[in-house]
């Protein structure tokens, strides 16, 4: 997964937008005019494709996250709410909320993290800023947002009442990434509502064409909403902590969503992972996130990762606790570049493979 499209001066400002995908590079057009419209809207995707597509705030923290999927066949599209508050295992950072990682790292490791927490291939991600998310949207114009319930925010001028409502893209993007009174789920449903009239608007092809030009990886969420696309939340469930919100995910829950929504794009097609530590034998910054980095595309579920004491590993070892971990310690083994696997003398109880980085590691060349 290579950086895509890097932040573009634009009339003193910066258009963020951050997009890490396997198609070619991507461009972004000027946000003072949509591109011409009338241009062919792009084909429906012949193999499985995901988008991770997040908004970051001035402090660099996500403040609204979906993920969005077409099916081979282009024919089945799904869409996923992330709670932005949701605690997850961030490799080598530890349990971070999922708003954090924009702004404690770049966009491969959340694209990392979020794999990890999924087990779903990403085949594209974007993160974009105030400017991008503004610049997507003018080309949808007035979407048609259908509220569950009278909206009021906390951080913005804006109050519309229930059922459906013309809002301006400029409200749209305030609607999507403002706060509400109560649980960010409370937010989210609100967010779906706008996401209804986005994907609404989507479907013309004047809009989409426009929409992609400005966003090339965006063409995933254009196939999503010619699917008409079921749209679910992350099953999380609140942990009190007395402090902020923070949510965990009810895991059972999780994959059934993804089976039925994501089927094509399952890093595991039965849905089990090998559980795996990626401890630091070396001591060099940002090891442990490359190497989660190669693990997790690969099939592996990143649940603990940490250091060597003393460091002054030189050769990569791949360790494995049960008869039934060694096929996927062979796998990791060979995609990390390190020797044969070797069985561990006792099995510990929640990790099935442990992988030691050494002074011979080097980061797995992007897809």
């Amino acid at each position: 997964m290579a950086l895509a499209c890097t932040p573009i001066l634009l009339v003193g400002l910066t258009l963020g937008v951050v997009a890490l995908g396997r198609g070619d590079e991507g461009t972004v057009a000027p946000a003072d005019g949509p591109p011409p419209a009338g241009e062919p809207a792009p084909p429906v995707a012949e193999s499985a494709r995901t988008l991770l597509l997040a908004h970051r705030d001035a402090d660099s923290r996500a403040d609204v996250m979906l993920v969005a999927g077409v099916g081979r066949d282009g024919g089945a599209g799904s869409i996923l709410l992330v709670p932005v508050a949701t605690h997850v295992e961030t490799p080598s950072l530890g349990l971070q909320p999922l708003a954090a990682v924009p702004a404690l790292a770049d966009a491969e490791l959340l694209a990392t993290t979020v794999q990890n927490l999924l087990g779903i291939d990403l085949t594209e991600v974007v993160v974009l800023d105030d400017l991008g998310l503004l610049s997507v949207l003018e080309a949808a114009g007035t979407l048609t947002a259908e509220l569950r319930r009278a909206v009021r925010l906390d951080d913005a001028p804006l109050a519309l009442g229930a059922g459906a409502q013309e809002v301006p893209y400029t409200d749209a993007a305030t609607l999507l990434t403002g706060t509400e009174r109560g649980s960010e789920l409370d937010h989210l449903v609100t967010v779906q509502g706008v996401l209804d009239g986005w994907l609404a608007a989507l479907r013309d092809p004047e809009v989409a064409a426009a929409t992609v030009e400005r966003v090339p990886e965006l063409s995933v969420l254009v196939a999503a909403a010619r699917a008409e696309p079921r749209i679910d939340t992350l099953p999380v469930e609140a942990v009190s902590t007395g402090g902020d919100e923070r949510f965990q995910v009810r895991r059972d829950d999780l994959d059934e969503i993804l089976r039925r929504g994501f089927p094509d794009s399952l890093l595991s097609p039965d849905g089990e992972r090998a559980r795996v530590e990626i401890l630091n034998g070396t001591g060099a910054v940002g090891v442990t996130r490359q190497a989660a980095a190669c693990v997790v595309p690969d099939g592996g579920e990143v649940v603990l990762t940490g250091n060597v004491p003393g460091f002054g590993v030189d050769r990569t070892e791949v360790v494995y606790y049960g008869d039934e971990d060694a096929a996927p310690a062979a796998r990791l083994a060979e995609t990390l570049g390190a020797g044969a696997p070797r069985k561990a003398s006792r099995p510990l109880g929640v990790i099935d493979v442990t992988i030691i980085v050494g002074a011979d590691f080097r980061p797995c060349p992007s897809p």
